[in-house]
């Protein structure tokens, strides 16, 4: 059962994985410890909906857009001693303008994905 499990997961990373730069952070600065990383791996970003800004009445006309982070699946035979910590920062260096994301939460319970709770940062 495990090979299948394997073999799907990397069907579905060969479809959707993206080029990641995983920068490890401590006390919001670069950590010296630990290398930033560049990888492949699934990013799902979360709905964006349009918001109003309330800067007054004429300015409440504008629309901005408003996002709310999203997951980062990561497939843990590719690296197996990968060290991820809460707010280390995650850019999506395929998308355009390299969007930036905070690590919230990191799930390494699976034996398959580490999986990486998202907030946007910039």
């Amino acid at each position: 059962m495990k090979e299948y499990a394997e073999e799907l997961a990397s069907a579905v990373d060969d479809e959707w994985s993206e080029e990641i730069r995983i920068l490890p952070m401590r006390d919001g600065e670069p950590d010296p410890e630990r290398t930033p990383l560049e990888l492949l791996a699934v990013l799902r970003t979360g709905e964006r909906r349009e918001e109003r800004y309330s800067f007054g009445s004429r300015a409440a006309s504008l629309p901005g857009i408003a996002a709310s982070g999203g997951t980062l699946k990561i497939r843990r035979s590719d690296l197996p001693a990968l060290d991820v910590q809460q707010d280390d920062k995650v850019v999506a260096l395929d998308r355009h303008g390299e969007p930036v994301f905070l690590v919230r939460m990191v799930d390494d319970r699976s034996h398959h994905r580490i999986i990486l709770q998202l907030e946007d940062a910039n």
